[in-house]
């Protein structure tokens, strides 16, 4: 069994097995709020720094490093410019358009992308999730965020303009929970300057990804905590049927969706610009990571519609493991 081989078995050990787990916690009263949020702060601010140290500091410098944040923008904001532009005007609700918007917006690159791009393209694969994850985060930060207030606000003041406060997005920006960008940086000031990563870290982002997935996928039940099981079948059916419009989960239902769009434009207009084939391999895989639970805690903090958010992770997540995952896997290798 080769090497690659050996880490598709990853997709069952390091994904799936802690989603069962954390779920089975969860039932059993054995994992509280705190310990979830103790395991996130954990896996953000320790592991993920760690692991983009190590990954940036044996990258291949190329560049393509230069031009891959562009793509990473397009595939991040052209589900929310369709969402805004055209399919959020079907929703009559503020509160609606607002969580249409901010669920197209936000995917699950950082994290969940990260490790699929390490099971197939190895710490490369991890390093360039974690360019789309930086990425992210700052969309997050300066669209997302204001995005999900203002809609708020509009629904609040009953479609009257609404003024937001910039000085609390700035606040989020700068914060430990962006720790790993520095982890990044000092990653790529000791790869420029030549110097040589001892072999023994190689072994321990070996240990650490792993380690890393249990603490990102355990809390993922504990945080969907209160979506009812009729309520997503409800929920399914009529975004299968059309009954219920949205970008991300209608398409999904029906195995096709609007950010397969962005998905084959990224890749064919990366092999025209970009030369390293796993690169162009791995926007396929980026491009369709399913929405991200920042998703739903940005919804539960600007009290959006939680519930819908919660259906769209579920669904497109299943989906991006069972279809999208093993057919990059076995086409783009």
């Amino acid at each position: 069994m080769n090497e690659i081989n050996t880490r598709l078995i990853y997709l069952g050990t390091d994904l799936i097995l802690p989603l069962i787990v954390g779920y089975l916690l969860y039932q059993r009263r054995l994992l509280s709020d705190a310990a979830v949020n103790l395991l996130i702060r954990i896996n953000v601010v320790v592991f993920f720094t760690l692991l983009s140290l190590f990954s940036f500091w044996a990258l291949p410098l190329t560049r393509d490093l230069v031009i891959l944040p562009a793509f990473f923008a397009f595939i991040i904001l052209f589900p929310g410019f369709i969402s805004w532009r055209f399919l959020g005007r079907r929703f009559h609700s503020p509160i609606d358009r607002g969580t249409h918007l901010i669920s197209a917006l936000l995917s699950n690159i950082g994290t969940l992308g990260g490790i699929c791009a390490y099971i197939i393209y190895g710490e490369p694969g991890f390093a360039y999730a974690q360019i789309g994850g930086a990425c992210q985060n700052l969309i997050l930060v300066l669209l997302a965020f204001p995005a999900a207030q203002y809609y708020y606000l509009l629904h609040k003041n009953r479609g009257r303009s609404a003024r937001l406060d910039g000085r609390a997005f700035l606040g989020l920006l700068i914060s430990w929970n962006q720790l790993s960008l520095l982890g990044m940086a000092a990653g790529l000031l000791l790869n420029l300057f030549g110097a040589t990563r001892p072999p023994v870290l190689s072994s321990a982002f070996s240990y650490l990804i792993h380690i890393s997935a249990w603490f990102a996928m355990l809390p993922v039940w504990p945080s969907l905590a209160g979506q009812g099981q009729k309520y997503l079948e409800k929920q399914l059916k009529e975004f299968k049927s059309g009954d219920r419009p949205s970008m991300v989960m209608q398409p999904q239902a029906g195995l096709l969706s609007d950010e397969d769009i962005a998905n084959v434009a990224a890749y064919f207009a990366a092999r025209l610009v970009i030369s390293d084939p796993v690169i162009r391999n791995a926007l396929v895989l980026f491009a369709g990571v399913p929405a991200a639970i920042n998703a739903t805690l940005t919804a539960r903090l600007y009290h959006l519609n939680v519930d819908y958010t919660i259906a769209v992770f579920l669904v497109t997540t299943v989906l991006y493991l069972t279809v999208l995952f093993p057919a990059v896997f076995f086409l783009f290798r």
